[in-house]
């Protein structure tokens, strides 16, 4: 039988080799059937085959962006993003425009990505500006890393947030000199809100999943891992996500990671139950610490800016030491969320000691970010086959280099060798790269060129933050497929160009290759087919 979609093109980059070839794509059903080197189709192709010629655009797998915050990324194409926003005024006129155009004139209102280091006066906001503004509505802004939040008076009300509230375990509330809470909350006191906030029934979540995959096509993004926890347990629901798969809504690959902390035999129940090509749980997921930025990621060394402090432990480590092992026992792949060169050794740690006591096997641990870690730790990553999850755009985290706040948070020796994502592929030989959407823009193009360039948005520094720490456009578009894959350890049906894959493939605007690299920010896909359909086309 004639293949139903033939593409052809002089860029196929099929994740295996290192440089893209001229070649044709044949797909039958769901299936890549075969690649071919050449352009000879012609015994694969009757009336009913569609040819896609891409000419000299690139042609490759589908992006697999290895974590992502599903329901949260939802929101985050819904409401307003507010990274370029320079003072507290400015955050609270955007987020009052926009609440003008959301359906919802009542519930709560979310933004995403303010940051006092992108402001004039640097100062951290009030609940007083958004009370002004919206005396009777829930006001929820989501900082720059998502690892805070700045609220309204009618926010802490809900959440039951007074002066005599205690900080929960793991967060801090910020208060005024009477001890009243001023609108600002880290790490798990932002849970305190999003318990209520975050009260989805099935219907708002799969508005939230349609929102998402709507932008996901025209990134070319066909999978993705799911990291549920966040502030107060999970976000998302298996069982909604299944029902869509049952009614063919998918247009996207979901690996869902629910709450290592939780029940685990419960989870190992969810993946012996969800077991479509369209939707896995084979991972759980926490956090070990916080971000540098608000002094809540674990450093071996105090913050340069702030002696005796090093960090906030977020869970109970003890039972997170025991966690650790008994999923890996159980075969749960484990992803832990670590930005600090100290939560980095713990994780390692954690690895180590489940391997010590049940052996290695299928499982394919990873750690999440890998912002700093020690020198002295960088060799266990390959030593233990633990995978450097990572998102080069949180490279870039101001406008402007001289912005950036690592430099005064961790000191120079330190912030030169953040991210070394260079030196751990090395190590490990393999990256799995995605973007912490809704922390960043789902936009891949701003992790490929961040990745290449390490550059901020204003050109600097000249070569890039650590230079040697760049990528090659290969290891950057190998990692956003294969990587992705093989850290879900599915790299022999996704993430490559081969015959017996899924078709999942894309075709991009341009050479990604031959471009300069200025041009790779700018990237668009022209169109992305998944499981063998034709989802996007641009217009």
């Amino acid at each position: 039988m004639a293949a139903d979609l033939i593409i052809k093109g002089n860029a196929i980059f099929d994740s295996i080799e290192d440089a893209p070839y001229k070649g044709v794509l044949i797909v039958k059903g769901n299936k890549i059937e075969k690649v071919i080197k050449g352009d000879d189709f012609s015994a694969d192709v009757d009336d009913h085959t569609r040819v896609i010629d891409a000419g000299d655009r690139t042609v490759m797998a589908g992006l697999h962006d290895s974590h992502v915050h599903f329901l949260l990324a939802g929101l985050y194409q819904t409401y307003p993003e507010l990274t370029t926003c320079v003072s507290e005024q400015e955050v609270v006129d955007k987020v009052l425009a926009a609440s003008k155009h959301i359906a919802d004139k009542t519930g709560w209102m979310f933004g995403f990505g303010w940051y006092t280091a992108f402001w004039d006066n640097k100062v951290e906001p009030t609940k007083t500006s958004l009370d002004e503004a919206f005396p009777d509505r829930p006001v929820l802004l989501f900082n720059a890393e998502a690892h805070g939040a700045w609220v309204n008076s009618r926010a802490l009300e809900i959440a039951g947030i007074t002066k005599d509230t205690k900080d929960p375990e793991a967060g801090i509330i910020l208060r005024d000199e009477a001890g009243a809470p001023t609108g600002y909350l880290l790490e798990g006191a932002v849970g305190l809100c999003t318990k209520y906030a975050f009260d989805f029934n099935k219907e708002q979540m799969k508005e939230l999943i349609h929102t998402f995959m709507d932008s996901a096509k025209a990134y070319g993004i066909t999978s993705i891992n799911d990291v549920m926890p966040l502030y107060h347990g999970d976000i998302g629901d298996v069982s909604v996500y299944s029902e869509m798969d049952r009614d063919d809504e998918l247009t996207i690959r979901i690996h869902a990671a629910p709450d290592l902390l939780g029940d685990l035999d419960k989870v190992v129940q969810l993946r012996d139950r969800y077991t479509s090509d369209k939707l896995k749980v084979s991972q759980v997921k926490q956090f070990i610490d916080g971000v540098p930025t608000t002094h809540t990621a674990l450093v071996l060394e105090d913050y340069a800016d702030a002696p005796g402090n090093n960090g906030i432990k977020l869970y109970d480590y003890e039972a997170m030491g025991k966690a650790v092992p008994e999923a890996h026992r159980r075969g749960l792949s484990v992803k832990l969320h670590s930005c600090g060169d100290r939560s980095c050794r713990y994780a390692l740690d954690f690895y180590e000691d489940a391997i010590r006591k049940y052996g290695k096997n299928e499982c394919r641990h990873a750690i999440e970010h890998c912002e700093l870690v020690d020198p002295v730790d960088l060799p266990r990553f390959g030593e233990l086959g633990v995978i450097p999850s990572v998102q080069p755009e949180h490279v870039a985290i101001s406008q402007k280099f001289e912005d950036d706040p690592y430099f005064i948070a961790l000191g120079d020796e330190r912030a030169n060798r953040t991210w070394p994502f260079k030196t751990l592929l090395e190590i490990t030989g393999v990256l799995a790269i995605g973007t912490d959407c809704p922390v960043v823009s789902n936009d891949p193009f701003l992790e490929i060129y961040r990745g290449v360039t390490r550059l901020f948005n204003d050109g600097e520094p000249k070569g890039g933050w650590n230079p040697a720490q760049k990528l090659s456009r290969t290891e950057v578009l190998r990692g956003y497929t294969w990587g992705s894959a093989y850290g879900v350890r599915r790299e022999d049906e996704l993430g490559s160009l081969k015959a017996g894959n899924f078709a999942d493939i894309i075709v991009i605007d341009r050479d990604l290759f031959t471009v300069p690299d200025s041009d790779l920010i700018s990237g668009t896909v022209d169109i992305t087919i998944f499981d063998g359909n034709v989802i996007y086309e641009r217009p």
